[in-house]
Parts: structure tokens; sequence; C-alpha cells
């Protein structure tokens, strides 16, 4: 009994090291044929913002290839970046996700009242 638990389990094992290994190379595989079409189809040279799925976070990449570049990096489906307006990453620093319209520095003309 306690034979045939150990070999079920040691089997269990082996399996999920297989698939695992296999959906490994998969996603290596689609990384490269991603990055490879990006490199001889994309041309933009000018900054582009992008918005990390529907969350409030954005990254200013250098150019419009390198944020298609970052999606064909990531073996997480939800880490894709959406091209948005580039007043969103205004003053941001490249390739640091922030908050969205953080960098911006505001030039407000007036001084604040505070009462005490």
């Amino acid at each position: 009994m306690k034979a045939s638990l150990i070999a079920s389990f040691i089997l269990v094992v082996i399996f999920v090291v297989a698939v695992s290994s296999q959906n490994s190379h998969e996603n290596d595989e689609g990384s490269q044929s991603c990055r490879r079409k990006v490199q001889r189809s994309c041309t933009s040279s000018s900054k582009s913002c992008g918005r990390l799925g529907k969350a409030n976070i954005c990254t200013s990449f250098e150019n419009d290839c390198q944020r298609q570049l970052s999606n064909c990096d990531s073996a997480i489906p939800t880490k894709f970046y959406r091209k948005v307006n580039s007043n969103l990453c205004r003053g941001l620093p490249k390739n640091t996700p922030k908050p969205c319209g953080s960098g911006s520095k505001s030039n407000n003309s007036y001084t604040p009242i505070i009462k005490a």
C-alpha cells in the first residue's frame, strides 16, 4: 500500500514537471516569434505611453516598438500595455511603472488658504 502510494506520488510529480517544462518551452517560442514580428514590422520612433491592462499604472516607453516588445516578454497574459494618450505619461521616467498622470507637475498659480 505504502509503495503504491509513493509510486503514484512520483508519477504525479514527473507529470507535473513534464507539463510545466513543455508550457515553458511553448511560451519561449511564442515570445521569440512575437519579438521577431515586432522587430520586422515596427518603425516607430516617437515616444509611447502604455497603460497596464485596466489598472491606473502607466509606463513611458522610448518608442512604440519598445511597448510592443514588452508585451512579447510577458508570460503573464494580464501584463499587457495598451497604447494610451501620451499626456498620461508626461513627466514619468522611462520604463518605470507609475500611476498614470502622476509625473506631471501642476503649475497652479493659486495659494491655498488654510484656516486654523
